[in-house]
């Protein structure tokens, strides 16, 4: 009999979101994953199979923790300028568009399953824009995540020598 698990999987997997949504699937190592959750490399690939998909399980959590909720909130209101501002507000003023993004750009393109959860992201924000904004709504959706995108492209200062 195997021992038990030694380390909890939901805050590894809430670790690796975090680290992928900062550097995203390429620029985070094995190394990385295993210095952010704490747990041993082996014990990763024992549950996780591989870094590929640590990473599907990060998406998948990202998508119910912060993008559901998010989309709920919009959903929720049927006022134009309400539900707009608070979409912006839940992509641009949080981590809930930073993972989604990256996966679009980085891995969407190469990954069906990474691009089926991507579509099925913005497709339930183009959805919860539908009650407020009509036929305009997928438009809206592009808009204001390509905002979030143009402001996680913008340069950080640089740092003083």
């Amino acid at each position: 009999m195997g021992r038990p698990r030694a380390f909890d999987t939901d805050q590894a997997v809430t670790a690796a979101a975090a680290l992928f949504a900062a550097h995203g699937y390429e620029g985070t190592s094995v190394d990385d994953l295993v210095t952010a959750t704490g747990v041993h490399r082996g014990s990763l690939y024992k549950v996780f199979g591989s870094k590929r998909s640590l990473h599907l399980a990060a998406l998948r959590a990202h998508l119910d923790r912060e993008i559901g909720p998010a989309v709920a909130a919009v959903a929720a209101l049927t006022d134009p300028a309400q539900a707009l501002t608070a979409a912006i507000a839940s992509y641009d003023g949080g981590p809930a568009a930073g993972l989604l993004l990256l996966a679009a750009v980085e891995r969407a393109p190469h990954d069906p399953e990474v691009a089926a959860l991507v579509t099925d992201a913005v497709t339930a924000l183009e959805d919860a824009l539908r009650p407020s904004h009509g036929e305009a709504a997928p438009h809206l959706a592009s808009t204001v995540l390509g905002a979030r995108l143009r402001l996680r492209a913008q340069p950080t200062a640089p740092k003083e020598h």
